[in-house]
């Protein structure tokens, strides 16, 4: 039997899942030498492609990271590199296969850094690409060959998903096999060609890595403790990569099993591991614009599934209103993020989404609606050199009034700030009215 008949048994082998071999974990370090050079790659590439091409099968191509399909590849790989008669060490084989699948069913230059748990961000202008990898934002050593690669890459991205990223629908917000959040443009909106923002999350980030890390300190933690145990109305605010994301989960992480909760997201993003969470992602509408199901639909849906806290993971718009209908119609303990830029802007945000709905609502009783929904606004923020922490908490207070006895604002009592000339946060709070009831029922050993 000649060789390149083995070769082809081979082939037919891997086609039928009769090779299990395992394809090794991809190295974090790239590649220091070429294994082989650029043309010899170029034309293994090429010949593993049209095989894949023929021997897979549609779903087995958007089911690229099951064990049997890796198996599957190497063995069409190793074969085609005999049949092609390509000789490399023993030693290299690994990694000239990860490479082979990178680019042909992978993420392509991407893919080394969704197995490294410290990225946490990705961004490609075209052909660059930019990671941010424990707050410090760097360019890449890879690029994208072209911005068809990079396409094609995406589009593999967004195939599980079952979106579509085209001239009719030149943007996709998708969520990936590991949970991390995509969003993609390309023309006619990506003037240039394309634009990639992938925001990553770490699944195994523990309260004890947050606390080393300096996220927050343990008297501040066990205060945020006490205050979802006693059922507190919590929004978590923030600007873009702050860390609201990790704070909610950690905040959820305290919810007592006996609660029930339900959680509305748009994309799915918290990992909250308890016995009795529910969870509901919004839908985008389809290239006809019908099927959407948006955030306040399930809002309001949520309210009628019997939970105990709802858990919405940000409010952009109107759905704001029905979140703090919830919190005002005995959802207590119910959570929240938003983007802002102070524990006070939050209050501004808040009625700008609520005037959204296009209800007749004025500011005074949008104000007398946050000030009676709301008892905590954690404000978390990002500084220059990466880390990510709480900056200050304060407590809504009830209303502000004037002179003239018109409502006028929140009135907000600072309980807890970052003091960067200690390093450490300290309580700043002259009045705080639910002392007792944190106490009392969160368990907070106050020693302050």
């Amino acid at each position: 039997m000649s060789e390149r008949d083995v070769a082809l048994l081979g082939m037919f082998a891997a086609r039928d899942g009769l090779i299990s071999a395992a394809v090794e974990p991809y190295s974090e370090e790239p590649d220091k030498e070429e294994i082989i050079s650029p043309e010899v790659y170029s034309q293994l590439k090429d010949h593993v492609q049209e095989i894949v091409r023929q021997q897979f099968r549609l779903e087995e191509t958007v089911r690229s990271r099951d064990p049997v399909v890796r198996s599957k590849f190497k063995a069409i790989a190793l074969n085609c590199m005999r049949y092609l008669d390509i000789r490399v060490g023993t030693p290299d084989v690994p990694a000239l296969v990860q490479r082979l699948f990178d680019d042909i069913m992978g993420y392509g230059p991407l893919e080394r850094y969704f197995w490294d748990p410290e990225v946490t961000e990705i961004i490609v202008n075209n052909t660059k690409i930019t990671i941010e990898k424990n707050g410090i934002e760097f360019d890449a050593e890879e690029q994208f060959e072209s911005v068809e690669q990079a396409r094609d890459v995406v589009q593999r991205m967004i195939a599980p998903t079952g979106k579509r990223l085209d001239y009719a629908e030149p943007e996709v917000n998708a969520r990936l096999f590991d949970g991390s959040r995509l969003i993609a443009q390309i023309a006619p909106i990506a003037v240039d060609g394309i634009l990639v923002a992938i925001r990553r999350f770490r699944q195994d980030l523990t309260v004890a890595e947050l606390l080393k890390n300096g996220a927050f300190s343990r008297a501040l933690l066990d205060f945020l403790r006490a205050a979802v145990v006693s059922r507190q109305n919590i929004v978590v605010s923030g600007g873009t990569g702050s860390g609201k994301t990790t704070l909610l989960n950690v905040l959820g992480s305290f919810i007592p099993e006996s609660d029930r909760i339900i959680t509305i997201e748009d994309p799915a993003e918290l990992r909250l591991q308890h016995p009795k969470v529910r969870r509901l992602e919004a839908r985008p509408p389809n290239i006809e614009g019908k099927g959407e199901i948006p955030i306040r639909r399930l809002v309001k849906s949520a309210l009628r599934m019997a939970p105990k806290r709802i858990i919405v993971g940000e409010c952009r718009g109107a759905e704001a209103f029905d979140m703090l209908q919830a919190m005002n119609t005995g959802h207590l303990g119910s959570l929240t993020t938003l983007h802002a830029n102070s524990a006070a802007d939050s209050i501004t945000r808040l009625v700008g989404m609520v005037l959204q709905t296009g209800m007749d609502l004025n500011e005074s009783a949008i104000l007398n609606m946050i000030a009676s929904a709301v008892d905590l606004i954690v404000h978390v923020e990002m500084d220059r050199t990466g880390r990510r922490r709480v900056d200050h908490v304060v407590e809504v207070a009830g209303i502000r009034r004037n002179e003239a006895g018109a409502v006028s604002g929140v009135e907000l009592n600072p309980l807890w700030a970052f003091s960067r000339e200690k390093n450490d946060w300290v309580w700043v709070g002259r009045k705080f009215l639910r002392k007792e009831k944190l106490v009392r029922e969160g368990g907070w050993r106050c020693s302050l």
